[in-house]
């Protein structure tokens, strides 16, 4: 149950994530800063925010059920990514900076037109929704089964508190946020798999590998190995896809540089690489300590997505369960800020700037865009609401094949566009109905016809079912898709000449580098000593949890989690002193010369054009 510690540690931390907002709130001056932090923001604290954004409840609900049934084969999942995550840091993460715009949807729209833009508007906000509702439905589950909350009251309570925090700091404090929550996030987890291996029933990694079913390691007692392996392939180009597609640009395009635009993805890869070791140690040692969770959680509709909980209510001091809530809250807070503030941006540049008020200036734009922000957060809430009442399955499977056969159709204009020049504009959109076809023509096959196809005779577990649906879906959109795109390629001839030009533009921005650009090094200042007091502040408030009553043990947990967050706080100070000591170098230096990235004036025209006119130009 809840005790008045839990309770003074979470609303402790909901007042400081509000006050985030509030804090970072006079930074936007504009839609530009409000969506894309003025293109102005460290490659690391970008870099932080593309790692965490990733690192959602869902890992502790979803993926932590599918590592308490099936063991180290949720590596797959992760280690997925890693191909993907390479082609950006080699070639893709500087030409998303290249394309010059404040959201992706205007690098739909310079590539494909404004046909494809609308299409892609309206189709993916609402998938936007449906995403974001399953995302908070991952945190509410998990912070419902910690302290016996009724689930709805929980996603209420949660949606209101994203909502705000987006709606008031913007991109500003998204990023803030993130770089907060990744501290936060990080000392947790390695403190839960540490007091999880301490445990008497586990005794250890050398326990933990002796006890531990022996399907855990060897997965071809939960499936047969061809549909493992096909759906590990599947993960894999679903990943290289969507990592290097234009929708993957958001932070890409808030840092500075080309450099900068490459620097930060050596975050997300090694985190990538070394997080999920981490975190998969407290499910694995719950199927130990805790072998039936259906009778310890019969209310779940999946109990096996408490086992992380579970273990953590077992082995953490009073009060380190409250502080673990608010590390999970704060990874999802991160991820459906992010996407609140995505949908929002595409919302406001791509509908309402171009269709309802082109003429509309940057202080109603950045208003507006604020105001939609509260909206969206009521649709997410609702959405969760009936997610929670309605779903029968894991959030892991659920998740996966939402991606299959939602985002997929979507993904290959904005992978293969960003590539190959010689499409028409039509191929943006076309391409994206004929996936959606072919999706839901897999969903009509039953999966034992697959297995036919692949001459597997004996009949099929629940997970391969899952498996080969999976693997089906993606190569059947993928065969289908790619084949009409580059066919398409046969009218780009006669398309329309000032599709073409646009068509031009775009890829001689991507060919073209940025490099002219200040160093930012007085922004920099400012974003270091801000950072820098969040960090001090909420490092010395998880310091003085050591007082709660616990034992040595317990009160060196506090010590760790907070001093890891105070002593980035006091690293963030004193790289403002020396900010602080360049800036005056510089302003001393006649010989010293910064040419200023374009303005959003400058990238758009004045905000008196019409938006027909508001065409960006390489300066």
């Amino acid at each position: 149950m809840i005790t008045s510690y839990d309770c003074a540690i979470i609303g402790f931390y909901l007042l400081f994530m509000l006050g985030l907002g509030l804090y970072f709130r006079r930074l936007s001056k504009d839609s530009s800063d409000y969506f894309r932090a003025g293109g102005a923001m460290p490659w690391w604290i970008t870099g932080v925010s593309a790692w965490i954004a990733s690192f959602s409840a869902w890992t502790f609900t979803g993926a932590a059920g599918k590592i308490y049934l099936t063991g180290t084969l949720v590596l797959c999942l992760y280690y997925a990514s890693i191909p993907s995550i390479l082609i950006v840091l080699i070639y893709t993460s500087y030409r998303f900076r290249r394309m010059r715009v404040i959201t992706w949807m205007e690098a739909v729209r310079n590539r494909f037109g404004r046909t494809t833009e609308q299409v892609y508007t309206w189709i993916k906000l609402p998938l936007l929704v449906v995403l974001s509702g399953v995302g908070l439905n991952a945190i509410g589950v998990f912070m419902s089964a910690a302290f016996h909350v009724p689930l709805f009251r929980m996603l209420i309570v949660l949606g209101t508190a994203v909502t705000l925090v987006a709606s008031i700091g913007g991109a500003f404090a998204v990023l803030a946020s993130d770089f907060v929550q990744m501290l936060l996030v990080v000392g947790i987890t390695i403190l839960a798999s540490f007091l999880a291996l301490r445990q008497p029933q586990v005794a250890g990694i050398r326990g933990l590998l002796l006890q531990a079913p022996k399907s855990f390691f060897h997965w071809t007692e939960l499936a047969r190995a061809p549909l493992i392996a096909l759906w590990a392939i599947s993960l894999t180009w679903l990943k290289i896809l969507g990592d290097n597609g234009m929708e993957n640009s958001t932070m890409f395009l808030m840092v500075r540089n080309d450099r900068d635009a490459r620097r930060m993805v050596l975050i997300p890869l090694i985190g990538t690489i070394i997080g999920p070791l981490i975190w998969m140690i407290p499910p694995m040692t719950a199927r130990i300590t805790h072998p039936n969770l259906a009778a310890e959680y019969p209310a779940m509709a999946a109990p096996s997505e408490a086992a992380f909980v579970a273990v953590c209510r077992d082995v953490m001091p009073q009060g380190l369960i409250a502080l673990l809530m608010c590390a999970m809250f704060g990874a999802t807070l991160t991820n459906l800020d992010a996407a609140l503030n995505k949908g929002v941006g595409v919302f406001v540049r791509n509908f309402y700037l171009p269709i309802v008020d082109p003429k509309c200036p940057e202080k109603r734009l950045l208003q507006i865009g604020k105001l939609c922000t509260l909206i969206f957060g009521a649709i997410i809430i609702v959405m969760s609401l009936i997610v929670a009442k309605y779903r029968s399955g894991g959030l892991f499977d659920l998740t996966n094949q939402l991606a299959a056969s939602l985002l997929l159709p979507m993904i290959f204009p904005m992978a293969y566009g960003l590539i190959f020049k010689r499409t028409p504009g039509w191929s943006g959109w076309s391409t994206v109905i004929i996936g959606f076809l072919c999706s839901f023509l897999v969903k009509c096959i039953p999966p034992e016809s697959f297995a036919r196809l692949l001459d597997l005779r004996q009949s099929l577990n629940p997970d391969e079912k899952t498996y080969l649906l999976f693997f089906a879906t993606v190569c059947l959109d993928t065969i289908v898709c790619t084949v009409w795109f580059f066919s398409s390629s046969l009218f780009y001839e006669t398309s329309d000449a000032k599709q073409r030009e646009s068509i031009d533009r775009f890829f001689f921005n991507l060919q073209t580098p940025i490099e002219s650009i200040s160093s930012g090094t007085e922004e920099n200042q400012k974003i270091y000593v801000m950072l820098g007091r969040l960090c001090l502040v909420y490092g010395f408030f998880v310091s003085l949890l050591m007082l709660i009553p616990n034992r040595i043990e317990g009160r060196a947990c506090f010590l760790f989690c907070g001093g890891i967050i105070f002593a980035a706080g006091l690293i963030l100070r004193q790289l403002s002193h020396s900010n602080h000591s360049d800036i005056s170098e510089t302003s001393r230096d006649p010989k010293v010369e910064t040419v200023a990235e374009p303005s959003l004036a400058m990238w758009t025209g004045s905000e008196r054009k019409p938006y027909s006119s508001r065409i960006e130009t390489q300066q």
